[in-house]
């Protein structure tokens, strides 16, 4: 989708802060009809009625406590019919709401006005009246990503005593290489198992094709479609064959390795494949294209390196490499890596709008960073029927087999890629997003309307840590066929430090091959944390594996078959059939997103053509570098879309905002007006007046760390308008990003 198309939806999402209408008149704000938008309707809305109309502007924020019900001050103008002038004032509301994670909407109803002021005069009961029925029974549906950066900045975000301690941030085997290289993962020691019929084994705990001929001692690697083969399983000395064992041919009609029957017979390619190294346990692949290229960024002190698609930073003579939400750092690049604890505050005066923008929403102390810590709070709801069997089969390669999980009373079941705990001689089962329980550990499942306690006490060293993230909604009716339960990001992998967000544990689970009763095996594995150059996309608000980590050499993860996560496995490595829980972790809901030096991989004559050179920075005389258009196509597109940009030429329709004390205000050019005594004036000829003492920060104690506190009062000054229109702005900016990734079917 081009530039033109991204601002349309811009656009149009602009004008789409909405509310319908329903109930005693038909608002005339029309629904909007452009792509993907047309369940939000317009704000301003006017209501009209017998008695008179009522213009209502979009919401400022006071509090949200735990994402349920929302209160707000809104602006109002009434007009009462054959009256004038129209008084303008602002209705203070009570909603409740619902979050729409997929459409990323929040569901506003059940309104309910507390209170009605209009500055200088008394609120006269047709006026106050005219108010309620603008509000009664409508439903408004709004982006969630407006709604957030809203949020007045005290808006206290819950946490988990504890939780920070028992996350590990030890780094991972870091692999730098200036030249194409992959990674080929082996889940700790490689485990066999024969091939009926044949004289290979193959390795169970990797996602690549490697085999082993029993009769020449010799190991066999499928890459890129070309067989190689070495006396070791070791890096190096891999050699390119076209001579395999007749034993590969038995594979070819077998469903399982459709790869292999693909690649026979073996063939010498025109060019060799990429090389890859080979891992037994957690790594990271930094690849560079050629030796490293450094782009400063202007009034930092901080260059990044340009030739990779991994976030790697130069400062005061140290790299800097941000993967997993974790900084690491190291005094060469093939040093020794050591987690960083307090990153340097230049990290923080990166511009947003810069290309590696993106890391500020894991530079702790930013607006960034503390909306990543918002969303990762944010609760998914699940609502089960009380009295229905779950249905699902949990399946257990032979019989169910339990270990303790550390510093608990718990059992957890292992052989199966269910997550089954034992308590007390009952089975507790944690299934897409919801608790069940048994007293086999077989089922049948019913659904749990208690949970214990004892779950809640699961180290972040356990595989089953997620499960600690999915409770009983507080929210329970009696008399409801349904039970409620509502997770935060933890169970999908992302955690809060209390400072930023990452993902993954940190810790490399104990994953296990099991053997079923035909002696053939089975395989899954946890959660992983590294291994895919993860990084957080705020589009959308998750982690996700970059697709492009290996450049322009292709392919990603693991290699050439994607990767397990959080309660994968590989079904085509057994005959066992097991499915696995729809829940997948496989990066929290990522799918893969592009780094910003993607290209494709072509014809090795035709490398010029593909070169990352002509997309890289340019040297300057003080061999720094920086980015210029060299090409026609270059200049004449048009400059990236940013929220900073978009407010010189967007104006909202709804330009007016509520203060604490239901003031109101709007911004008037460059300057910002206040209404009062039926005027609007400056607001430097009125701003003294409503200058408060700054308040004393709270301490929020320990027994209420799990709690909502709802945000401070306070008069609003410039610069929190300023706010509040930049944060209308960037919240609509992307949600006109996500939606144009969903609509495009990224």
């Amino acid at each position: 989708m081009n530039n033109v198309s991204y601002l349309s939806i811009l656009l149009t999402v602009s004008i789409a802060l909405s509310g319908s209408g329903t109930g005693h008149a038909a608002s005339s704000a029309a629904v909007n009809t452009g792509p993907g938008l047309d369940r939000l309707t317009n704000y301003p809305r006017i209501e009209h009625f017998e008695q008179g109309s009522v213009q209502v502007d979009f919401p400022t924020l006071e509090s949200w406590p735990d994402f349920r019900f929302l209160k707000a001050w809104l602006p109002v103008e009434v007009k009462l019919a054959g009256d004038e002038p129209s008084r303008i004032g602002s209705a203070y509301v009570q909603a409740l709401t619902d979050i729409d994670f997929d459409q990323r909407t929040v569901s506003i109803s059940e309104l309910t006005v507390l209170e009605t002021r209009f500055p200088g005069e008394s609120v006269p009961a047709p006026v106050k009246a005219l108010v309620d029925m603008a509000f009664d029974g409508r439903e408004s549906i709004v982006p969630l990503d407006v709604l957030l950066r809203l949020l007045p900045d005290d808006f206290e975000v819950p946490r988990r005593v504890g939780e920070v301690s028992r996350l590990n941030f030890n780094p991972p085997e870091i692999i730098v290489s200036e030249s194409p290289l992959k990674l080929l993962f082996i889940d700790k020691e490689p485990v066999k198992a024969s091939l009926k019929g044949t004289q290979l084994e193959y390795v169970v705990n990797t996602n690549w094709n490697v085999f082993y001929y029993r009769p020449d001692a010799q190991w066999y690697v499928l890459n890129e479609g070309t067989w190689q083969r070495n006396n070791f399983l070791s890096d190096g000395d891999w050699v390119t064959t076209d001579k395999l064992p007749g034993d590969f041919n038995q594979l070819a009609v077998n469903e399982r390795w459709k790869d292999v029957k693909q690649a026979l017979p073996a063939k010498i390619p025109a060019a060799s494949p990429t090389p890859f190294a080979i891992s037994l346990q957690a790594a990271e692949l930094i690849l560079l294209d050629g030796a490293p290229r450094l782009s400063a960024i202007e009034e930092t002190g901080i260059s990044y390196v340009s030739n990779t698609d991994s976030d790697l930073f130069t400062f005061s003579g140290r790299w800097y490499f941000l993967v997993s939400g974790r900084w690491f750092g190291a005094g060469e690049l093939n040093g020794k890596w050591q987690n960083v604890p307090d990153l340097p505050d230049a990290f923080s005066q990166i511009p947003s709008d810069h290309d590696k923008g993106h890391v500020l929403f894991s530079v702790p102390g930013t607006r960034q960073a503390k909306l990543a810590l918002i969303e990762a709070a944010l609760p998914r709801r699940v609502s089960v029927a009380r009295h229905v069997d779950m249905g699902t089969e949990v399946v257990w390669v032979g019989e169910p087999r339990f270990e303790v999980i550390d510093s608990t009373e718990l059992l957890r079941g292992l052989n199966t890629p269910f997550q089954v705990i034992k308590h007390n001689n009952f089975y507790y089962l944690c299934h897409e997003g919801a608790w069940y329980f048994s007293e086999t550990p077989t089922g049948p499942w019913k659904v749990a309307e208690k949970v214990p306690d004892e779950i809640y006490r699961i180290p972040a060293t356990d595989p089953f840590y997620n499960v600690s993230f999915v409770r009983l909604d507080e929210n329970q009716a009696d008399d409801s066929d349904h039970v409620n339960y509502a997770y935060s990001s933890g169970y999908r992998g992302t955690f809060s430090t209390r400072v930023s967000v990452v993902y993954g544990t940190g810790w490399n689970y104990p994953s296990r091959v099991y053997w079923d009763s035909n002696n053939d095996p089975v395989y899954w594995n946890y959660g992983l944390t590294y291994g895919y150059n993860t990084g957080y996309h705020p589009v959308g608000a998750y982690y996700g594996g970059r697709g492009g980590y290996f450049g322009r050499w292709g392919y990603g993860g693991w290699g050439p078959y994607g990767y397990g996560g959080w309660g994968g496995y590989y079904p085509q490595r057994t005959t066992v059939t097991i499915e696995s829980p729809t829940v997948n972790y496989n990066h929290g809901d990522a799918s893969a997103w592009e780094g910003p030096l993607q290209t494709t991989p072509g014809d090795p004559a035709k490398a010029a053509e593909t070169s990352l050179d002509k997309f890289l920075p340019k040297k300057k005389v003080d061999g720094t570098e920086k980015f210029e258009k060299i090409s026609e196509e270059d200049a004449a597109r048009p400059a990236r879309l940013s929220a900073s940009s978009l407010m010189v030429d967007v104006t909202l329709s709804s330009n007016r905002f509520s203060g604490p004390q239901g003031e109101v205000y709007k911004r008037e050019g460059d300057e910002w007006q206040q209404y009062s005594g039926g005027n609007w004036a400056a607001m430097d000829a009125m701003q003294q007046q409503y200058r408060q003492a700054p308040q004393p920060q709270r301490k929020t104690e320990v027994q209420n760390s799990g709690k909502w506190i709802p945000a401070h009062k306070k008069t609003l000054s410039r610069s929190e308008l300023d706010r509040q229109e930049l944060a209308r702005l960037e919240g609509m900016d992307n949600y006109a990003k996500y939606r144009m990734e969903k609509e495009s079917g990224n």
